[in-house]
């Protein structure tokens, strides 16, 4: 049974991403856009609520759909919608945002004017989600539920850089009869970006606690493998280490699952320690 904490707390305060967009439209309703105007908005999404404005004449309002809610009969794709006042010249947008973050769909004005639009917006975090960002959390049963097995409970260091193992994610099986893959799973706000992390594992003196481990990221409903990667290090009897890895590309996601693979450690039947992960 797998140790999960739900960090619910977080959920009171969604969060927040602003950038200036142009919005490019025409006025012909065919299902292509072929611009003939652009307006330029700063606009902010807070959960589900859009804002916007040039800081002159132009605000908009609307708001983005939740995705896979089948109360609302939503799907992978968010369905969007939002107002648009430009000196009074109201039109109202309606359209899909796909997974590269382009919004795409119809407007129609108030004078019976109508056509098609695009433009780029990201919800995305633009740097390194850290603890406040984390909203679920858990690890596996063979990481709890012995005299050495052990998951450290997350705190405000929990993604931080560091190599002091008394800081951060860490987590041990020391029982024996490891059940490969051993895993832990972090949960964030909002979808990130990641490419290059650090993770980090212990010598007792018997070997290192971790040798090849996978990264996965949630999509579609399942985990798909991002990453399988090597511990080479020969780290010292009875210290810690980290190293600095990459990803073959960059992935954009709002969960991540790494599951340790192999050790050295095999006193007890196999032993593993993970700690110090951190993102780059």
């Amino acid at each position: 049974m797998n140790k999960r904490i739900v960090l619910a707390s977080l959920f009171l305060a969604p969060q927040v991403f602003a950038q200036n967009v142009v919005i490019n439209f025409d006025d012909v309703l065919d299902g292509v856009n072929n611009p003939t105007n652009s307006i330029a908005v700063n606009v902010v999404q807070q959960g589900n609520m859009l804002v916007g404005n040039d800081g002159n004449f132009v605000t908009l309002s609307g708001e983005v759909e939740e995705t896979n809610n089948p109360f609302y009969g939503s799907g992978l794709e968010p369905r969007v919608h939002f107002k648009l006042n430009e000196k009074g010249n109201v039109k109202w947008f309606t359209g899909t945002r796909n997974a590269a973050n382009v919004w795409t769909g119809t407007w129609y004005g108030s004078d019976g004017s109508r056509g098609d639009f695009g433009f780029e917006f990201s919800n995305s975090l633009t740097t390194p989600p850290v603890c406040d960002d984390v909203i679920a959390f858990s690890s596996d049963a063979a990481f709890s539920g012995g005299q050495f097995d052990y998951t450290r409970a997350l705190d405000e260091t929990c993604l931080m850089d560091t190599d002091d193992a008394t800081k951060g994610i860490y987590m041990m099986s020391s029982t024996g009869g490891v059940p490969f893959p051993m895993s832990f799973s972090l949960e964030f706000k909002s979808n990130f970006t990641l490419q290059s992390f650090k993770l980090g594992t212990y010598n007792n003196g018997q070997g290192n606690r971790l040798t090849t481990f996978t990264v996965e990221a949630w999509e579609n409903g399942t985990w798909v493998t991002k990453g399988e990667f090597e511990f080479t290090s020969v780290i010292p009897r009875r210290s810690f280490a980290r190293e600095l890895y990459r990803l073959p590309q960059p992935v954009t996601t709002s969960k991540i699952r790494v599951s340790a693979t192999g050790t050295v450690d095999y006193v007890d039947a196999g032993r593993v320690l993970m700690y110090g992960l951190s993102f780059h």
